[in-house]
């Protein structure tokens, strides 16, 4: 156990550890002097400052700190997947294991003095574990003795430890942090992390190595039959290079099966980034429907992109293959000549298949899109819109659709058809006046066939990808705005914003000079010259009549938009040097009802949101406080599974103003410097209001709450 500890880093040393593990481990990170935690971060009872910390350092050197929580029953799983991993150990968690490799048996962790050592698995679950199974472990041997096994025996542990594992496995043992590059990073470095180059080498040169295979195979063959001999020799040796084409084979199944996972998994968490770094006014704009639209075309990046990429790859290695056969053939000039016009007539077809495609995706999105906005307002179209034209307009889309599909359909036939099958027919006919002059050797002329024949392989190998990477391409163009945003989203301010301290008493929170807003498409500002402060302790009530920008001014102040002129200060620093994720450490905001939502899950996971998840017990006994003080009681008390209870549109069915004050908690509860109430307690009674009102005094530190007079 203490040669354990004694591999650990410290955590005042847990900057130089996450460097020395990101290396170590090849996820490329950005070389940077990441400082030791602060001490308001070391000191932190409830630990929240120092894995905000370990977060954003992790971000400053271009990864991705994953918190994830281990209990007992899953300690075994988390040692053998999670490396690169820091697994916090010791008492109080004061020292970091650096989960290098994971194993059943052994795993390989970075010491301090940065070198590799191997240690048992065993022994590393048992220093995670054994500060929870010490207090119980009495009772167990206990009870194990009265089973009469022998004490010292090993099946009397395995006993022991089986039965702590059976009767305490829900409960948490500890936290780890699994280290992998940003989803937002450049898309180059993100594939030499997960070893996607390497593997996409490999499978190249496993299918060369096939296609070396079956061309030996082919002349050897053709040689013994123009020759018109058997040799049983030759004849073994041609059925030993067809068996070796299988282990390639073998291997290519293998290692395109590995590269579809890890880019699928790559893309996914991607295109998750981007959808949820979209801009708000993109999605108000786009609506429900064309989102889903979107999201449901984002399903072909992966499946027909991936699969697209590696046909056309298999595509590339056949036609060079091919084309040198057909060089050393009795008509090189010919076959060469109408393998390049097959392969420019290729192109065309698949432009013209590509711009149908595009044609018939849009048309199908927009279906899509009037399909959910139809649904959504379906109770609107009963009370106001005729019967008989309730389905007019449907329709006419779903016509424009089946159109649009039938030139798709045409252009796939004749791409399909006439492409692989055109140049075989092509290709042989220029093999007659060789075959019918018996001008060339049998030899070349069977090479010659063979050529023709791999060419044909690699036009309908090329068909395959080309049609895939058609409709990738398409979802490409469809998934774009997640792309951008994907490489856009900001990971923080580099840990600078995760563990600075409260701002002190009468101390400015946020700064605005010269502060001004324009709505894109409007000539008119919403605001111009706008100059504000707020220290922690002030307490603020903006109030105007409707349009007025006191939303707009919220939404700047809490970071949800950023201002078109002027300067907004946080602590002294601007967005682009905090990042979004640092603003909102700092300020949390409950927008108006109309852009405020209950997510459909239990009431603790949309009280606590902006917090880790799962949560301590600490944060759901807080979370409970709140919610008594904000008069919820009764409704706990209803509810018959309390914070656990689902809820959302197929769970309970919150009220106006059970929702206003479950927005106004989720706020509160994620423990910032200023919160920003805009329209909160407009749906709440009087005494109800001012029961909501003393709590919001009571725990923000500063807050501005924004109402019509």
């Amino acid at each position: 156990m203490l040669d354990l500890l004694a591999l650990g880093w410290p955590l005042e040393r847990a900057g130089e550890a996450l460097t020395a593990l990101a290396v170590q481990a090849g996820l490329q990170p950005s070389l940077r002097e990441l400082g030791a935690p602060g001490p308001a971060a070391l000191a932190d009872p409830d630990d929240a400052a120092i894995e905000r910390w370990l977060a954003g350092a992790a971000a400053g050197l271009g990864l991705e700190a994953e918190a994830v929580d281990t209990d007992i029953a899953g300690i075994d799983d988390l040692l053998r997947a999670a490396a690169p991993a820091v697994l916090r150990v010791g008492p109080g968690g004061r020292s970091l294991l650096l989960l290098l490799r994971g194993g059943r048996r052994d795993l390989v962790v970075v010491a301090p003095d940065l070198r590799p050592r191997r240690v048992a698995a065993a022994d590393v679950r048992r220093l995670v574990c054994e500060p929870v199974l010490a207090p119980l472990r009495g009772r167990a041997e206990a009870l194990v003795d009265r089973t009469g096994l022998k004490n010292g025996g090993a099946r009397r542990e395995r006993a022991v430890e089986l039965l702590l594992r059976e009767r305490l496995g829900v409960l948490r043992v500890g936290r780890a942090f699994v280290l992998r590059p940003s989803p937002a990073a450049p898309l180059l470095r993100l594939l030499r992390a997960e070893g996607l180059v390497r593997r996409t080498a490999a499978l190249a040169g496993l299918h060369a190595a096939e296609l070396a295979l079956t061309i030996a195979a082919w002349a050897l063959i053709g040689d013994l039959v123009f020759a018109g001999r058997t040799d049983a020799g030759w004849s073994q040796a041609w059925l030993l290079l067809l068996l070796t084409v299988v282990p390639c084979r073998m291997g290519q199944a293998a290692v395109a099966g590995d590269i579809l996972q890890r880019a699928g998994a790559l893309l996914k968490r991607r295109l998750l980034v981007g959808a949820l770094a979209l801009p708000g006014d993109l999605t108000r704009r786009e609506g429900a429907g064309l989102l889903l639209g979107r999201v449901l075309e984002t399903a072909a990046v992966e499946s027909l992109g991936l699969r697209g990429g590696l046909v056309s790859l298999v595509a590339a290695l056949e036609f060079a293959a091919a084309v040198p056969i057909l060089a050393l053939g009795p008509a090189p000039g010919l076959h060469l000549a109408l393998l390049a016009g097959w392969a420019a007539l290729g192109v065309v077809l698949v432009r013209r298949t590509g711009r149908h495609l595009a044609a018939w995706t849009d048309t199908r999105a927009e279906l899509t899109h009037h399909l959910v906005e139809a649904m959504v307002g379906h109770r609107t179209r009963l009370a106001q819109e005729p019967p008989e034209r309730w389905h007019d307009d449907d329709d006419a889309r779903l016509v424009r659709v089946l159109a649009d599909e039938a030139r798709l359909n045409r252009s796939e036939s004749l791409l399909v058809a006439l492409l692989p099958r055109g140049w075989l027919v092509l290709g042989l006919a220029a093999l007659l006046p060789a075959f019918v002059g018996s001008t060339a050797p049998a030899a070349t002329v069977a090479a010659a066939i063979g050529g023709v024949l791999l060419a044909q392989r690699g036009l309908s190998t090329f068909v395959v990808g080309a049609t895939a990477l058609l409709g990738c391409g398409v979802a490409v163009r469809q998934a774009l705005p997640m792309l951008r945003a994907a490489e856009s989203a900001d990971a923080g301010a580099h840990g600078l914003m995760l563990a600075f301290p409260p701002v002190p008493e009468g101390q400015p929170i946020v700064v605005a000079r010269g502060l001004g807003f324009r709505y894109p498409g409007r000539e008119r500002p919403v605001l111009r010259d706008v100059d504000l402060a707020i220290a922690a302790g002030d307490r603020l009530l903006l109030e105007g009549g409707s349009g007025g920008g006191k939303s707009t001014l919220g939404a700047l102040v809490a970071g949800l938009r950023e201002p078109t002129s002027g300067l907004v200060l946080l602590a002294g620093l601007d967005r682009p040097t905090l990042g979004l994720v640092g603003w909102r450490r700092r300020v949390a905001a409950a927008p108006q009802f109309h852009e405020n939502h209950v997510v459909t899950a239990p009431l603790a996971f949309n009280l606590l949101m902006g917090r880790g998840w799962p949560p301590t017990r600490a944060q759901l006994a807080e979370a409970e406080a709140v919610c008594r003080e904000l008069g919820l009681g009764d409704l706990l008390e209803r509810m018959p599974s309390g914070l656990q209870q689902m809820v959302g549109e197929t769970g309970w069915q919150l009220s106006h103003g059970e929702r206003s004050r479950l927005f106004i908690a989720r706020a509160l509860l994620q423990g910032v410097d200023l919160v920003v109430l805009d329209e909160s307690f407009a749906a709440l009674d009087p005494a109800t209001l001012q029961q909501a009102l003393r709590c919001v005094l009571n725990r923000a530190r500063a807050v501005l709450v924004i109402a019509h007079p």
